[in-house]
C-alpha cells in the first residue's frame, strides 16, 4: 500500500470514529509504528487531525477548513508542483481559495519572498518563518469574512497599488462559457484586482472542478497562463486550453 493510499485509509477510519491508536493502526495497515507516526504528522500537518499520545483523533473544523481537507493528498501535490514556478525573491499573490492556502504552505521554504494576500489564512503560514528565509507579507486592509478574508473597496483598492510577478488563483468551477468562477460576489471583487496586478496566472483547481457552475465569472480562460490540476481533464478542456494558449501541467 502506497503512503498516500495509506493516509486515505487512516482518513476514512478517523472518519467513522473519534480516536484511533497507533497499535490499531500497524495491526489494520501492516506497517511499522514508525510508518504510522509519519504518517500521522504529515496528516497533522495538513491539518486534517490532531496527534494525541499513542494515536490521533478528530481536529474540529471550520467549513473553511472542511474544504481545504477534502482531496487535500490532491491539493497537497497541485501545490507542490506550482511552487516550482517560484523563484528566491520573487513577488507573488495567494488568493483565499483552499487550493491556494495549500500553494502558500507549499512556499514557506523559499526566500525573500514577497506575498501580496488578502487572507488571514495565507499570512498566517508565513508567520514565524524564521530569520534564515522571511518572507514580506502585505495583508490588504478591509472587511474581515466568514471565510477569514478581507474583502471590500480597501481591499482591491489596496490591492490595485501593487504588482506582482504570479499570482495563484484558486476556483470555484470552471466552464467553456463562463470561464473561472466562484461563489461570493465581494471575493470575486478582491481576484479581479489582484489579476489586474500580475505579470503571470497561474489557476490552481482539482479535477472536481471541471464543468462546475458557480454563481460570479471572474476572468476567462485566456487570461491564465498556467493551469495546474491533479488528473487529466475531461473534454473539451485539453483543446480549450491550447487554444487560449494556457499551459496545462498534471500534478
Amino acid at each position: 500500500m502506497s503512503g498516500r493510499a495509506r493516509r486515505d485509509a487512516i482518513l476514512r477510519m478517523l472518519g467513522e470514529r473519534e480516536r484511533l491508536d497507533v497499535a490499531e493502526l500497524t495491526r489494520r495497515l501492516g506497517v511499522s509504528g514508525m510508518t504510522i507516526r509519519r504518517d500521522l504528522a504529515e496528516l497533522q500537518q495538513d491539518g486534517v487531525l490532531r496527534r494525541v499520545h499513542g494515536g490521533a483523533v478528530r481536529w474540529e473544523r471550520s467549513p473553511f477548513e472542511t474544504r481545504r481537507v477534502t482531496r487535500a493528498e490532491e491539493k497537497r501535490r497541485i501545490a507542490e508542483r506550482a511552487a516550482l514556478l517560484v523563484a528566491d525573491g520573487d513577488s507573488v499573490a495567494i488568493d483565499t481559495g483552499t487550493t491556494a492556502h495549500c500553494v502558500a504552505r507549499a512556499l514557506r521554504g523559499k526566500r525573500d519572498l514577497v506575498v501580496v494576500t488578502n487572507s488571514i489564512h495565507v499570512a498566517g503560514e508565513f508567520q514565524g518563518g524564521g530569520q534564515e528565509s522571511p518572507a514580506k507579507v502585505l495583508l490588504a486592509g478591509g472587511v474581515i469574512a466568514p471565510e477569514g478574508c478581507l474583502v471590500g473597496a480597501l481591499a482591491t483598492d489596496t490591492i490595485r497599488r501593487l504588482h506582482v510577478g504570479t499570482l495563484f488563483l484558486g476556483c470555484g468551477g470552471l466552464t467553456p462559457e463562463r470561464g473561472f468562477a466562484f461563489f461570493d460576489i465581494e471575493e470575486a471583487e478582491v481576484r479581479r484586482a489582484m489579476l489586474e496586478i500580475a505579470e503571470r496566472v497561474v489557476v490552481v483547481m482539482d479535477h472536481t472542478k471541471f464543468g462546475r457552475t458557480e454563481t460570479i465569472a471572474v476572468a476567462r480562460l485566456d487570461q491564465v497562463d498556467v493551469l495546474i490540476t491533479d488528473a487529466p481533464p475531461p473534454p473539451p478542456y485539453p483543446d480549450l486550453c491550447r487554444e487560449a494558449g494556457v499551459e496545462l501541467v498534471i500534478a
